[in-house]
């Protein structure tokens, strides 16, 4: 999860500004419009039972806060606020409460004008309505209002706050951040780490190499631990081969087989990837090659490039040769096996670049025949199931493996604890 921080942070920054920004850009005062009507009565003696008497007050009371509910009342309200505004709308914005000789209405909207006049308009209903209402015998009004008020306060924490905005931007940023980085982590099935390799294959760390393969401290490990894979039938034949295209295992292969032969070592370096010619085309040569040695066209000895280097003598190259439809043909028989018999003879390391194994059958067919196949895993560029298939093949083929090389690894491998996977692609 490491490999997404920086991403992870950019994207919460970015989030943070944007969030904070459109809160602040759209927060907007909410005010809180109350109003209480307070009712009196004077006709409480004209009722034998006082009970009856607040019974009756009390429906009133109720009864007015219907009537100011209703469609007849709150439709011109609503309609002299917004045209576009009915008495439903209306209706769901006001809470009426009604109470023994008490009516209580609260109404919230982004306008303290416009609650002061709902308030208003519904206090002056009241009154109209109580003004209608029955008297008693002897002309008592029944109920009457003692005193309105009316009153509109700002909601807190509704003004625009750039540290209210900055806060809330900051928390959903955060959100959406570590988001990213569970969703990133849980999609992506690229093997990026030694310990994700580890989970794999429990192959030794022959070279820990980094994204541009060239002559340095890495490759001599490299080829230091190449050195150390037991021979077969007298011969220390190597293919190296990735799991998927990108992975370098053709420049590895050149780098590791002139690393070996500038320490006095006759090596051979054999392009055996007849699709790609991935060390071929590394090493600056073409023409014919193994390719034209399996179709019997050309002799091994004369197709076999002499080759140096900045520094020394290096590896001897048998180019892959001419192209050709279906390498496979060529790769299956008795033919590649007496080949490389042939010219293991005369070398002290025969180091083969293979293709890629899931692209076809050309590395397996070659596999069974050297005396270690080392996978070249790329780092960021392979999935863990395409690794799994890869070594699930190379075991199904009877191959010896003989470690495993990681490209693309961006940290030094030097001090690292003598007993970690990366110990023996360390410089000692």
């Amino acid at each position: 999860m490491r490999h997404y921080w920086i991403s992870a942070v950019v994207l919460a920054l970015i989030s943070t500004v944007v969030v904070g920004f459109v809160h602040y850009s759209t927060s907007k005062p909410t005010y809180t419009s109350n109003a209480d009507v307070v009712f009196t009565s004077r006709a409480f003696e004209s009722f034998r039972d006082p009970d009856s008497a607040a019974s009756y007050t009390t429906s009133l009371v109720q009864t007015y806060s219907n009537y100011l509910q209703s469609p007849s009342v709150l439709g011109p309200i609503a309609h002299s606020i917004d045209p576009a505004m009915n008495a439903s709308n209306l209706k769901q914005g006001i809470e009426f409460t009604p109470g023994p000789m008490l009516l209580q209405l609260s109404y919230e909207s982004g306008s303290k004008a416009q609650g002061d006049k709902v308030m208003k308009a519904l206090t002056d209903e009241v009154r109209r309505a109580v003004g209608q209402t029955p008297t008693t015998s002897d002309k008592t009004p029944v109920i009457e209002i003692a005193r309105t008020s009316v009153s509109t306060t700002q909601v807190a924490g509704t003004t625009a706050s750039l540290t209210r905005s900055g806060a809330i931007g900051l928390l959903i940023g955060l959100v959406i951040g570590l988001v990213y980085l569970f969703l990133r982590a849980l999609l992506d099935t690229r093997v990026r780490s030694v310990d994700a390799v580890m989970e794999v294959t429990d192959s030794s760390v022959l070279g820990a190499l980094p994204k541009a393969v060239g002559v340095g401290t890495d490759v001599t490990v490299l080829a230091r631990n190449l050195r150390f894979i037991a021979p077969r039938d007298g011969a220390r034949t190597v293919l190296l081969a990735s799991s998927v295209p990108g992975e370098g295992a053709g420049e590895v292969a050149l780098r590791a087989a002139d690393e070996l032969a500038g320490t006095g070592d006759r090596v051979l370096l054999i392009d055996a990837d007849l699709r790609g010619h991935q060390a071929t085309t590394a090493a600056g040569a073409s023409g014919e090659g193994l390719a034209d040695v399996l179709a019997g066209r050309a002799e091994a000895s004369d197709v076999i490039v002499t080759r140096e280097t900045s520094r020394h003598e290096g590896a001897a190259l048998l180019p892959a040769g001419s192209a050709v439809g279906n390498p496979a043909e060529l790769l299956a028989g008795e033919k590649p096996a007496a080949t490389l018999a042939a010219l293991a003879g005369d070398y002290d390391e025969v180091i083969l670049a293979g293709a890629p194994i899931l692209s076809g059958s050309d590395s397996l067919l070659i596999a069974p025949l050297v005396a270690a196949t080392v996978p070249v895993i790329g780092l960021g560029r392979v999935n863990r199931s395409d690794l799994v298939e890869c070594l699930e093949l190379l075991d199904a083929g009877d191959a010896t493996l003989g470690g495993v090389v990681l490209t693309g690894v961006t940290r030094p491998t030097s001090g690292k604890d003598p007993y970690s996977p990366l110990a023996t692609a360390a410089q000692h």
